[in-house]
C-alpha cells in the first residue's frame, strides 16, 4: 500500500479541521502531484510531521505504526462536536483497522464511539423516549403515605419525551406527563447555541443545581432532597450558561403571573346536628375543611458560578431569590374546646375561636456554597452551607424562627467497587428553625417531612442523619436500604426505614418490591405505621 493512497482518506475527513490550507512543508511533494492538497491539509493540522530530514518520502511504503501515529494525531485534532457522521465513520474505520497499534500508543477512542452513537441517535432530527410506572401500595388505615384507606393502585407516571434537533444551533424539547391524577405538558423549551459558546434555554424547563447532593435509589425516586433548586419545571423562564476552561457561569430569571398558594384551614361554619337514642342528643358539628387560596405576581432569579479545578476538587457559589409583588399572609382558625353564651335574641351558645397568622407569599433569598472533594474515584467528601435573608412575614407567630436562618450538610460516599458488597452514602445535616425550603421539602420520599410545616418552614432546629446503601448483586438483582433519623428541638425525634429489592427483567423493564416504616415522637399519629409497595417500570 502506497503512503499517498493510505493517507488520502484521512485527509478527506480532516477537511473540516482547518479553515484553510497551509503551504506544503515537504519539498519532495511537487505542487502538481494529485495528492498535494491532501498532504498539505494534513500537514497544516499537525497530523503529518514528516521525517527528521524534513522530507515526506511519498513513494516509500508506510508501516502500520507510521499510519497509526497519523491516525492518533488526527484523533487529537478532530473537533468531535463539528465532525459529520460520515467523517467520524471514516475515522472510526481507521481506528478499527489500527486498533492494536493505537492501543500500544495508549490512544483512547471512547469519545469517538460516543460521538458516532450520538449522531446515529439524531437521524431524521427526532428522538422519542418515555417512562411508564405502575405502583401498588398497601398501608395502615391511618397513614402518612398519601393513601386513602389502606390500599392504593395507580399508574402514577407516564412520560413521553420528544426531542427535535432543528439544526446545529437549535434543539426543542417537550415532555408530556400523566397518570391517574391527570396529565400535563411538563416541559416545553428550546436550547439555543449562542455566540461566544453561550447556551440559552427558553420556555418551561427543569433546573437543579444540587443533584450531586442527593442520596438516590437506583431509579432516582429519592431525588427530592433539594433545599432550593429542584425546579421541575421553571415556568416561563430564560436561562443562560457559559462554559469556560475550569467551570461555568449560569443565570436564569422566571416569571409567574399568578403564583398560587393554598392550605387546608378549619371551616368557621358549624351546623346543628342530632344523634343518639331515647332522648335526642344535640350538638354543634364543624363543617367541612376549606382551602384558602392566594395568588401573587412573582419573579425568581438565580445565578451560579462553578469551578472544576481538577478531577479531585470542585466548588460552586449559588444564589436564588423569590421576589413577590404582593406579599401576603393568611389566618388559621380553630376551636379551643370552650363556648360562650350570646344573650342576643335568640340566645345561643357559640364556640370560642382563636387564630394565628401564617405566611403565604413573601420575599425569600438563599445564598449557598457547595464543595466536592474526591479523594479518589471511590471516596468523596461533599458539603453545602446555606444562608437565607427572608421577609419578616416568614417569622409571624413564631418567636423561635430566625430572621436569617442557616443550614448545612456534610456527606461522605464510598463506591461498591471499594467496599465490594455495597456503596454507602453517609449524610449529616443541621437546619435552623424557620429555614424555608423553596420547592419540594427534603428527605420526603415517602412524606417523612414532619419537621417542616405546610409552608416549607423548619418548625424548630433540626438535625438529620441520612444513610443509604445500594447493592448491585448482578445484572438482574439490585437492592437498597435507607435509614433517616430526624431530631427536632422541643418536638422530639422520629425515624424512617426503607428497604427495596429490584429485579431487572430486561435492560429497560424491572419490578420492585419495597417496604417503608415510621416510628418516633414527632410521628405519633403514625406510630409504627408501615407501607409495602410493588412497582413495575418500563423505560422506552
Amino acid at each position: 500500500m502506497k503512503k499517498m493512497f493510505a493517507l488520502l482518506a484521512v485527509a478527506v475527513l480532516m477537511a473540516f479541521a482547518a479553515p484553510a490550507l497551509a503551504a506544503n512543508p515537504f519539498a519532495d511533494v511537487p505542487m502538481n502531484h494529485w495528492a498535494y492538497d491532501a498532504v498539505a491539509q494534513l500537514a497544516s493540522t499537525g497530523c503529518l510531521v514528516g521525517y527528521p530530514d524534513g522530507s515526506f518520502k511519498g513513494p516509500q511504503p508506510a508501516t502500520r505504526y507510521e499510519l497509526a501515529a497519523v491516525v492518533a494525531r488526527c484523533l487529537a485534532k478532530v473537533d468531535m462536536e463539528k465532525a459529520s457522521k460520515q467523517d467520524l465513520e471514516l475515522l472510526k474505520k481507521l481506528v478499527v483497522e489500527f486498533k492494536s497499534e493505537l492501543d500500544a500508543l495508549g490512544v483512547k477512542v471512547d469519545k469517538l464511539d460516543s460521538r458516532v452513537a450520538l449522531l446515529e441517535e439524531r437521524i431524521g432530527g427526532w428522538k422519542f423516549s418515555g417512562n411508564f410506572r405502575f405502583t401498588a401500595k398497601w398501608a395502615d388505615d391511618d397513614n402518612p403515605y398519601g393513601i386513602d384507606g389502606d390500599t392504593n393502585w395507580q399508574v402514577d407516571r407516564f412520560r413521553w419525551n420528544i426531542t427535535k434537533y432543528v439544526d446545529d444551533k437549535v434543539t426543542v424539547y417537550a415532555r408530556y406527563q400523566g397518570g391517574d391524577d391527570g396529565s400535563d405538558l411538563m416541559y416545553a423549551y428550546a436550547a439555543i447555541k449562542m455566540p461566544w459558546d453561550v447556551t440559552m434555554m427558553v420556555g418551561r424547563f427543569p433546573l437543579d443545581w444540587e443533584a450531586d447532593f442527593y442520596a438516590t435509589d437506583f431509579a432516582g425516586y429519592m431525588m427530592n432532597d433539594a433545599f432550593v433548586t429542584d425546579f421541575d419545571p421553571l415556568d416561563a423562564a430564560v436561562a443562560f450558561k457559559k462554559d469556560f476552561e475550569q467551570g461555568s457561569f449560569e443565570l436564569f430569571v422566571a416569571h409567574d403571573e399568578s403564583a398560587g398558594f393554598g392550605s387546608v384551614v378549619h371551616n368557621e361554619n358549624w351546623v346543628w346536628n342530632s344523634w343518639g337514642w331515647g332522648d335526642a342528643l344535640y350538638g354543634w358539628e364543624q363543617g367541612p375543611d376549606s382551602v384558602i387560596e392566594f395568588e401573587s405576581d412573582r419573579y425568581i432569579y438565580g445565578a451560579r458560578l462553578a469551578f472544576d479545578f481538577n478531577e479531585m476538587f470542585s466548588m460552586a457559589l449559588n444564589y436564588v431569590k423569590y421576589d413577590y409583588n404582593t406579599p401576603g399572609e393568611a389566618t388559621f382558625y380553630w376551636f379551643d374546646d370552650d363556648w360562650y353564651f350570646d344573650d342576643d335574641y335568640p340566645a345561643d351558645w357559640h364556640p370560642v375561636w382563636e387564630s394565628e397568622s401564617y405566611t403565604y407569599a413573601a420575599d425569600q433569598a438563599t445564598m449557598w456554597a457547595d464543595v466536592i472533594f474526591n479523594f479518589n474515584e471511590n471516596i468523596a467528601l461533599k458539603g453545602q452551607y446555606f444562608m437565607q435573608d427572608n421577609d419578616p412575614l416568614w417569622q409571624i407567630g413564631h418567636s423561635n424562627y430566625e430572621d436569617d436562618p442557616a443550614a448545612w450538610k456534610a456527606i461522605l460516599t464510598f463506591s461498591q467497587d471499594l467496599l465490594g458488597f455495597t456503596d454507602l452514602w453517609l449524610e449529616y445535616a443541621q437546619i435552623d428553625a424557620g429555614f424555608v425550603f423553596s420547592g419540594v421539602t427534603p428527605y420526603a420520599w415517602t412524606n417523612a417531612d414532619f419537621f417542616v410545616d405546610d409552608f416549607g418552614r423548619t418548625i424548630d432546629d433540626t438535625t438529620v442523619i441520612n444513610v443509604v446503601a445500594k447493592q448491585k448483586w448482578n445484572d438482574q438483582w439490585w437492592t437498597y436500604v435507607r435509614y433517616a433519623d430526624f431530631d427536632v428541638d422541643n418536638y422530639g425525634d422520629y425515624q424512617n426505614w426503607t428497604a427495596s429489592v429490584r429485579y431487572n427483567y430486561t435492560p429497560n423493564m424491572w419490578f420492585e418490591l419495597g417496604f417503608d416504616k415510621y416510628n418516633g415522637d414527632l410521628s405519633d399519629l403514625y406510630e409504627n405505621d408501615s407501607m409495602v409497595w410493588f412497582r413495575t417500570v418500563v423505560n422506552f
